[in-house]
């Protein structure tokens, strides 16, 4: 039944690993910094918060899935973390393209204000 193997190792070997990084990446994410200028939305929240986590969820339940012999079911659930995962780097780039926009605004207007000063 657990016979399955994947590089030499077990499925349910990778599916606990896959696990551990999930656990991982909930507790270590993107969280905003203190000097933050552009705040998020709930939604971006939301997808830079919990989706890498997902991820790694689908990948663990296909593996076990696998393991007991489910291996299309399993497959199919591991495939559910690419589009997944997209949705996350979209948002990881999208957030960090909306922050430098924000500093870079603020970086204009520092430079107009100190443009009538006198030197």
């Amino acid at each position: 039944m657990m016979t399955q193997t994947l590089l030499g190792a077990p499925l349910l070997f990778w599916g606990v690993l896959c696990l551990a990084v999930a656990v991982a990446y909930y507790y270590i994410w993107p969280q905003p910094g203190p000097r933050r200028l552009a705040p998020r939305t709930t939604q971006e929240h939301v997808v830079l918060r919990y989706f890498h986590s997902l991820v790694w969820v689908l990948l663990a339940v296909g593996c076990f899935l696998a393991a007991a012999s489910l291996g299309d079911l399993g497959r199919w659930i591991a495939l559910l973390g690419i589009p997944v995962y997209i949705i996350f780097l979209v948002y990881v780039m999208r957030d960090r393209r909306k922050e430098d926009a924000a500093r870079a605004a603020q970086r204009k207007g520092a430079g107009a204000r100190n443009a009538g000063a006198p030197q």
